[in-house]
């Protein structure tokens, strides 16, 4: 096994305690000085691991104030995790979201395997249309790991106060530091093509994303259906 650098540990280190509560969202980390001689390391050590953590988002420097546990806000989840803009359009709105359904079940292989859950576990199942100036544009189909979130109601998720991943890092410190997607083509249901007003079977893009936790473990199973009639799949690398 190849061992890990000084810095590598120490973001290890900063990462579990993220996760176990030590530190609150919004909280700042200790200071540089006091932060390297807890880890006993150098603050060049100490800044590399930091850096990483910039990097994925899950903390965040604030010039003259700190370093500090990020937060789902708005300006964050439209532009780290929402891609769909009009056609040629240079920036995006934030979507109108509708709940739709709200069920308990139980995990079909599919959602097992994304969810590293054994199939039958006792899951969520959410269905919401997401709609930009008035048109429904996306079907969202969630699952959940009842494990995770044992106590989520539909008053709960229906009724929060800020967006999906708000409530997840808010309610259940779930916090969601990156998503991984596929997208392939698809035909529309009966169902979707009824709301996104479309003919059953025409063309639409489905997107299959988990959504990941600090540590990799998958909080969130979605497939998403997007009419590209108006709107298409947006995605910005840098170099």
């Amino acid at each position: 096994m190849k061992a890990i650098t000084a810095y590598q540990e120490v973001k290890q280190k900063i990462t579990r305690d993220i996760v176990n509560g030590r530190y609150f969202i919004g909280q700042a980390l200790p200071a540089e000085k006091e932060f390297a001689k807890e880890f006993k390391v150098s603050i060049g050590t100490l800044r590399k691991a930091v850096d990483e953590l910039v990097s994925e988002g899950i903390v965040i420097r604030r010039q003259g104030k700190g370093t500090f546990i990020a937060e789902h806000d708005e300006q964050r989840l439209l532009y780290y995790f929402f891609h769909v803009i009009k056609h040629d359009a240079d920036h995006k709105n934030y979507p109108k979201v509708e709940l739709v359904s709200f069920q308990s079940a139980t995990a079909n292989g599919e959602e097992a395997k994304k969810l590293q859950l054994k199939e039958g576990s006792p899951v969520w199942r959410i269905v919401n249309r997401l709609s930009l100036d008035g048109q429904c544009v996306i079907v969202d189909r969630l699952t959940l790991s009842k494990e995770r979130f044992p106590t989520l109601t539909r008053s709960a998720f229906q009724n929060r106060e800020g967006s999906i991943y708000q409530l997840y890092q808010a309610q259940y410190g779930q916090s969601v530091a990156r998503t991984s997607e596929r997208l392939r083509a698809g035909a529309a249901s009966k169902q979707d093509a009824e709301w996104l007003n479309l003919k059953p079977g025409e063309p639409v893009i489905m997107i299959r994303r988990i959504a990941l936790g600090i540590e990799d473990e998958p909080i969130e199973w979605r497939i998403s259906t997007l009419n590209t009639e108006c709107h298409e799949y947006f995605s910005e690398l840098g170099a």
